[in-house]
This record gives structure tokens, C-alpha cells and sequence, in this order.
């Protein structure tokens, strides 16, 4: 296990979730409020995203939110990636009726985690190599997407 890397401002967590994206080989977890704008809009963010999920074809993206409105008002790049790569990337709404923490988290490979503890001052940590936690918040993504719905909203419409 490596040291947990604290993390204080957006910036220190575009480049932790870059890193983490860019360690990643199988699955990316991402457990979000409403995917922050400015973070999961970042273009850099997005790339690295996009690389990871066209890596290879084991690569996997499992995304929960809580409120797809903001998503859907405004134009998203990630929304818009989730819809272009839909066989790679899936993005399910967490059930109102779910009692779900406070804070977000991001899972690569069940051992780097990205965790955020206060969203409105981006606060929180990065944590590498960490089967443990990263084992723990797994477990809570699991039981919360197996509960979780596809919001039509966020769906490509095909003419």
C-alpha cells in the first residue's frame, strides 16, 4: 500500500483522476452526485477517459449518479462520450428511495481510489494502491448499482 495523497483544490483532483485513469486496465468505478461539471467536463479528463475505455476490450466504465438534471440541461462531454462508447461506458441513476453517502468516489482495477470528501471545497484523497478501501467503496458501488435504473434522458436518441 502506498501513502494517501491528499488532495485540496479541482486541480489536484483532475490530475489524480488522470493518473488513476491512466493506471487503469479492466474497470473504472465512479460513484458521483451529478458528475461535477468542472471536473468530469475537463477535456484532458475526458481524453483520459476515452483512452481508457478503448484500451482494450476488458476495459470498462460503470458510472452512478444521483441527479442526471444537470447532465441533461447542459451539453456534458462526458455524457456525450457515454454515448458514443454505450458498449464500453454505462452510466444507471441511483433510486431516490437509496439512502447513499455524501461523498464520491472513483475505483480503478479494485485498488487506486480517488475519494472525495467535501465537494463543495474539493476536498479528499487519492490513494494509489489500496485494496482495502478500495475493496470497501466497491462493495458499497455494487449494492447501489445493482439498485440503480438507466435513465432515459441520458440515452443517444437514434433517428
Amino acid at each position: 500500500m502506498t501513502e494517501a495523497l491528499p488532495l485540496e483544490d479541482l486541480a489536484g483532483f483532475r490530475g489524480a483522476l488522470i493518473e488513476l485513469l491512466g493506471e487503469a486496465r479492466r474497470e473504472l468505478c465512479i460513484y458521483s452526485e451529478r458528475l461535477a461539471r468542472p471536473l468530469y467536463h475537463d477535456s484532458e479528463v475526458v481524453e483520459a477517459l476515452s483512452s481508457f475505455a478503448r484500451s482494450g476490450r476488458c476495459a470498462r466504465v460503470r458510472i452512478l449518479i444521483r441527479d442526471s438534471d444537470p447532465i441533461v440541461r447542459q451539453f456534458h462531454r462526458a455524457q456525450v462520450l457515454a454515448q458514443r462508447l454505450s458498449t464500453r461506458i454505462e452510466i444507471r441513476k441511483i433510486e431516490a428511495t437509496v439512502d447513499t453517502p455524501d461523498w464520491e468516489f472513483a475505483i480503478a482495477d479494485g485498488r487506486g481510489v480517488l475519494q472525495c470528501d467535501d465537494r463543495d471545497l474539493w476536498l479528499g484523497s487519492y490513494h494509489p494502491q489500496s485494496q482495502v478501501r478500495a475493496r470497501k467503496l466497491l462493495d458499497i458501488f455494487e449494492r447501489d448499482w445493482s439498485l440503480a435504473t438507466t435513465d432515459a434522458n441520458l440515452r443517444r436518441l437514434s433517428l
